[in-house]
């Protein structure tokens, strides 16, 4: 697998809770099945690794505290 799993907000409802089975790997074909924990939406293979990609992205980019 070459990416890291983070949850990705849903295209339906903006929830970040993915219900995905064991041993995921988002560029398995078939795809999935990946869906969303509120609306039960789910995700095709293009919608989940944009979201992922613009999840890491924010994540990434966070820092911590600076020390003194």
């Amino acid at each position: 697998m070459t990416h890291e799993i983070v949850p990705v907000d849903c295209p339906s409802c903006g929830e970040r809770q993915n219900i995905l089975p064991g041993e995921f790997d988002p560029e398995k074909e078939p795809f999935g099945p990946v869906s969303c924990m509120v609306c039960n939406r789910e995700f095709n293979q293009s919608e989940y690794l944009n979201g992922l990609k613009d999840r890491l992205i924010y994540l990434r980019s966070l820092t911590g505290p600076r020390s003194s």
